[in-house]
């Protein structure tokens, strides 16, 4: 009978996560298309471009969709239940909630565990080909758009002014070109042509211009002020054509090594051994530091034999207020003093480079340690909401996408708040990364221990009449206590 409860208990729960886990991941992505339209429209980008950006993006984001799936899908399968009566006839049959539930924990344990993996193993290399598309979309250029009355200037060196463009975009008429180009910066050339034709190849590889009816004036620019007099040439054609490389406007692929050592592309392992290349670098930073401005203190050498020497008179006293610069004669006292303060100066600024160093390694060795912390953090999250979403069902017991929709947003925002201000603190090394980023989870195991207990007590804790019931209660005592307070005056 139990293993018949729990694959009821199963097929009732994959169903809303996994439709739940589509529409996350869905509201993610366009949170991101919303961030970054603006350098993806208007590329001209293939749709398997598009596909290939999104399917990566989708990766990427399974640990965070994970949690909210699992916490609105086990609201709302204990809360249908529970409307249903069916909790109440296992609890009468002598199950415990805890048991009732363990089918939902063992597969939120599971989920955990392939959350945990797709963020050590799955994410980086997503990371790396989403961020190396997005790179090469970011330089590309837009598509190349002739808009009759607008000067384009798309071609490299090249600015094109269309007058008019009939309906088949092949026939163009008044047509005006600057040529720009690097091996024509000596000259000034302008091509005019009353009518022509524009159209790509077959593997649009090249775009043809044929212009017809139409003059070139080539202007030669002076070599000096003086020379006020240089070339002009006129020239009339009946048939001009040009042709144009299309490749510029092609997505030029980015050597992708370029992007693999960022901590966003490692695994937990290699995250591991980057920090503690790090912390050798922080090691060789102190003794760079020490070895540089070692020299700067050889004065110290000599000086207890100075102040043993000259500082005692003859009466054995030794003097009170001897200080190095009194110890040299008059003449030289100014010259040592503007060495010092050069040497000083010198010493401070190996001090500041080397801090600055220390500052900068320092903040790479949190941001590694976030990374590697934020891949167990979602993991833990998606065991902490089925306790927090099973007995928050159990209580409301209300199914369907009310009630429960309501709850798991809200506590799946109170995590997200929660989670980006202890990274936050983390990054900024207010807090040790683990603390920051294990923050919401700090934060919500007590949550959903409490729940749990009340859920297992039956507790009516969102039954509205025992909150006015207590309310009232309340103002009954205050008021009594304010009675015999008056009353003990008279």
């Amino acid at each position: 009978m139990l293993k018949t409860l729990d694959k009821y208990i199963i097929k009732s729960f994959f169903p809303p996560l996994i439709m739940t886990f589509c529409v996350a991941l869905f509201v993610l992505i366009m949170q991101f298309f919303w961030k970054y339209v603006d350098d993806i429209i208007g590329k001209g980008l293939d749709i398997w471009i598009i596909g290939e950006l999104v399917f990566y993006l989708s990766m990427t984001l399974v640990p965070m969709a994970l949690p909210i799936a699992i916490l609105i899908s086990s609201v709302m399968v204990m809360g249908n239940m529970g409307e249903r009566y069916e909790l109440a006839s296992m609890k009468s049959a002598g199950l415990p909630l805890l048991r009732i539930m363990r089918p939902l924990i063992i597969a939120c344990i599971g989920l955990g565990m392939l959350s945990f993996v797709c963020a050590n193993y799955v994410i980086p290399y997503s990371n790396l080909k989403f961020q190396s598309r997005l790179y090469d979309i970011r330089k590309q250029k837009p598509a190349l758009s002739l808009q009759a009355g607008v000067f384009n200037d798309d071609f490299k060196g090249y600015t094109i002014r269309i007058g008019k463009k009939a309906k088949d975009n092949r026939a163009i008429k008044d047509v005006l070109i600057y040529d720009q180009t690097p091996d024509r910066r000596q000259e000034n050339i302008q091509v005019m042509a009353k009518e022509g034709q524009m159209y790509t190849t077959k593997d649009r590889a090249f775009m043809i211009l044929e212009l017809s009816e139409g003059k070139q004036y080539q202007e030669m620019n002076p070599q000096s002020s003086a020379n006020k007099n240089y070339p002009f040439v006129r020239m009339t054609f009946k048939k001009w054509e040009k042709v144009f490389d299309m490749s510029e406007f092609n997505l030029n692929r980015t050597d992708e090594e370029l992007f693999s050592s960022h901590y966003q592309m490692m695994t937990g392992e290699d995250l591991l051994r980057a920090i503690d290349s790090l912390k050798i670098k922080q090691i060789d930073i102190k003794e760079t530091l020490a070895n540089n401005i070692k020299p700067y203190f050889n004065f110290k050498r000599g000086l207890d034999s100075i102040y043993s020497y000259e500082a005692i008179d003859t009466t054995g006293l030794v003097y009170q207020d001897t200080s190095l610069i009194k110890i040299l004669p008059i003449a030289k006292r100014e010259t040592a003093k503007q060495k010092g303060i050069t040497l000083s100066k010198r010493i401070r600024e190996y001090a500041y480079t080397a801090n600055a160093g220390m500052e900068r390694t320092s903040k790479m060795i949190a941001e590694h340690w976030i990374w590697l912390h934020r891949k167990i953090s979602f993991a833990l999250a998606c065991c902490v909401f089925i306790f927090i979403g099973g007995p928050m069902g159990a209580i409301i017991r209300k199914g369907g996408f009310g009630w429960p929709m309501l709850i798991a947003i809200f506590f799946f925002m109170t995590f997200i708040v929660l989670f980006m201000t202890g990274e936050k603190l983390a990054k900024e090394q207010v807090v040790a990364p683990y603390i920051g980023i294990y923050l919401p989870i700090f934060v919500m195991t007590p949550i959903g221990i409490f729940l749990t207990y009340k859920a297992m007590h039956d507790s009516k804790l969102f039954n509205v009449d025992v909150y006015v019931s207590a309310f009232k209660q309340l103002i009954a005592f205050i008021r009594k206590l304010f009675g015999k307070g008056k009353n003990s005056k008279k």
